[in-house]
């Protein structure tokens, strides 16, 4: 007699990669490309990649299937991690944009992702909350300059410690949050 597999969790990953570059430069955001551009320019150095790593970290060894956007979009991270990501979905421009965020969290429920783990700023989590449907759980990790929306962990580390209570089935409260 066979013993039942446990289902595993199925984690949808959301990067904007250009989150928190405009703080480090006094930028007050990085919304909008020619920001982030000018960000770069004077001397800011992409974080959410790394913030991402950390939170990722607490989830190795965990039954996770991991969906996720091409390149900087999460791919990249997931791959870094030693996940083995279903990537979806294309990035138009080649550098991904608020509509490719909404593309990608309308994809991923589609696909029937248990929870979105996003990592951005208040910006992210408005292009979040605009393309969710109702009832889909969604998990910001702080990357971003302007973290006021209550949908965010308080550090990377939390959003993957959160995950894997969820993965194990630990009590964990599911609610509604404010998007700012």
């Amino acid at each position: 007699m066979s013993t039942p597999k446990t289902p595993k969790f199925t984690l949808g990953l959301i990067i904007n990669p250009v989150a928190g570059l405009g703080g480090s430069v006094a930028l007050k955001g990085s919304d909008g490309g020619a920001t982030a551009k000018i960000a770069v320019h004077l001397g800011a150095e992409p974080k959410a990649q790394d913030r991402v790593a950390t939170a990722l970290a607490v989830l190795k060894g965990l039954p996770i299937d991991v969906i996720t956007y091409p390149c900087e979009m999460g791919q990249w991270a997931a791959e870094q991690a030693g996940f083995a990501p279903q990537v979806l979905g294309s990035i138009n421009s080649g550098e991904s944009t608020p509509d490719d965020t909404e593309q990608a969290v309308k994809d991923l429920t589609e696909a029937g992702v248990d929870l979105i783990l996003f990592a951005g700023g208040d910006g992210t989590a408005r292009n979040v909350c605009r393309a969710s449907s109702e009832g889909m759980a969604v998990l910001g990790i702080p990357a971003g300059v302007k973290i006021h929306s209550g949908v965010y962990a308080v550090t990377p580390k939390a959003a993957g410690e959160i995950v894997a209570m969820l993965v194990r089935g630990e009590l964990v409260t599911l609610a509604p949050q404010e998007v700012r």
